[in-house]
């Protein structure tokens, strides 16, 4: 598989982007499936990867009824956090979120992947509550969060 590069998208440039290295298959179906992962989103495509990765398991399909990296994750901003008031949740999405800082060098891909902080703005005395209390429910669980007020 061709490497990207900043090289490589000059070099690309230069023949209009029609000479890529096609970057997924189309293979016929097989008879038997370790796993079937219906959906090629971010979560199944996530899922199919992590499953091959740290489980060796290489017979594995992933069945999208559009094109893979779709659904909500090429369509819209996604976001990925871990600021959840539950301590379970909070500590499962903390996961995920290292997970992805890596991923496009394991990949060989650009995914786009930016770390950004999110702002929260309060326009009454509940929305301040609220977002006071997912601040205070984020430090206890060691995600960085900070209450700017005036």
């Amino acid at each position: 598989m061709e490497k990207y590069s900043g090289f490589g998208l000059l070099k690309h440039s230069l023949s209009h982007h029609e000479n890529w290295q096609r970057v997924w298959r189309n293979p016929t179906p097989k008879k038997h499936y370790d796993a079937i992962i219906v959906g090629g989103g971010g979560h199944g495509l996530a899922t199919a990867y992590y499953m091959a990765k740290e489980h060796g398991m290489t017979n594995i399909a992933v069945v999208e009824k559009g094109y893979l990296g779709g659904g909500n994750t090429a369509r819209n901003t996604t976001i990925i956090r871990s600021n959840y008031l539950w301590d379970e949740a909070a500590h499962l999405y903390e996961h995920s979120l290292k997970l992805w800082e890596g991923l496009a060098q394991d990949l060989n891909y650009n995914l786009m992947f930016s770390q950004r902080g999110v702002l929260n703005l309060g326009h009454t005395l509940q929305d301040m509550r609220d977002i006071e209390r997912r601040v205070s429910a984020n430090r206890l669980n060691g995600i960085d969060s900070q209450l700017l007020n005036t």
